[in-house]
């Protein structure tokens, strides 16, 4: 049987009260990757297939996207890393290997962070960690409103922002998911810079050198803070390289996983 025609059979699991769509296929040590924030297990596909030659591969839904259900309001980055080692546990998986893109990379730092044991092997593919907690002029122009005068903005608002969103960023994230608007505030606001220090994992970091939006200085900064990583940055590739390239991901991960210091 084709990865492709294994790829048509869904997968479904319940966690949380929650119905998680996933694929499994291939055979050998397991290999978890996990998409970005408004990506789905299908973005992985391609790069799937490839490593799915040399392990069992398993994709996610993650809960918001794909065929997952929605996450509680109430998740950010921990809601999702817990969700995913449920499922590690649902599927009676022993220290499987985890590759992340973007929010996924996020996601891998966190739980090797705070679970050093979950898996064997740490791929972070420009992964977000990062965030600058920058006040907008907006938001500082309403902290020194007089109470009556905010108390009629916070009415006016939600339209307002909605009318803003519309007009000047319709691809944004919030505009293409305002179900996950509250999770992704949390999410946006939450730094992994003192979680990166704690990973203690062998680490693979794929990085795209042009990059806009996981700049590759964020991956050499990643190098000196988590010990026995290894850096590969692949020249011209943008922040959707497993998307784009997904043989260069695979030719950079594929020896990783193979070695056996761990």
């Amino acid at each position: 049987m084709t990865h492709e025609k294994i790829l048509e059979k869904n997968m479904y699991t319940h966690l949380s009260n929650r119905k998680i769509h996933f694929k499994k296929y291939g055979s050998g040590k397991p290999l978890i990757m996990i998409h970005g924030w408004g990506g789905n297990l299908y973005s992985l596909h391609d790069l799937g297939s490839l490593a799915s030659k040399l392990h069992t591969v398993y994709l996610i839904d993650l809960p918001g996207f794909g065929k997952s259900d929605n996450p509680p309001k109430h998740w950010g980055v921990e809601g999702y890393a817990l969700m995913i080692l449920d499922f590690i546990s649902d599927q009676k998986l022993t220290k499987p290997d985890y590759f992340g893109h973007s929010f996924g990379g996020e996601l891998g730092i966190y739980l090797a962070a705070h679970y050093p044991h979950t898996f064997r092997k740490l791929i972070l593919c420009n992964s977000s960690y990062k965030r600058e907690n920058k006040v907008s002029t907006a938001a500082q122009l309403a902290k020194d409103m007089p109470p009556a005068t905010r108390f009629v903005v916070d009415l006016v608002k939600p339209i307002l922002k909605k009318l803003y969103y519309q007009l000047f960023h319709r691809d944004s994230d919030l505009m293409k998911f305002p179900q996950l608007e509250t999770n992704f505030r949390k999410i946006i606001t939450h730094d992994l810079t003192e979680d990166v220090k704690k990973i203690k994992n062998d680490t693979l970091i794929v990085w795209g050198e042009e990059d806009t939006y996981t700049p590759a200085h964020w991956a050499y900064e990643l190098k000196k803070l988590i010990p026995h990583a290894v850096l590969h940055v692949i020249p011209g590739a943008t922040h959707n390289l497993p998307i784009k390239d997904p043989q260069a991901v695979w030719d950079a991960m594929k020896g990783f996983l193979l070695s056996s210091r761990t």
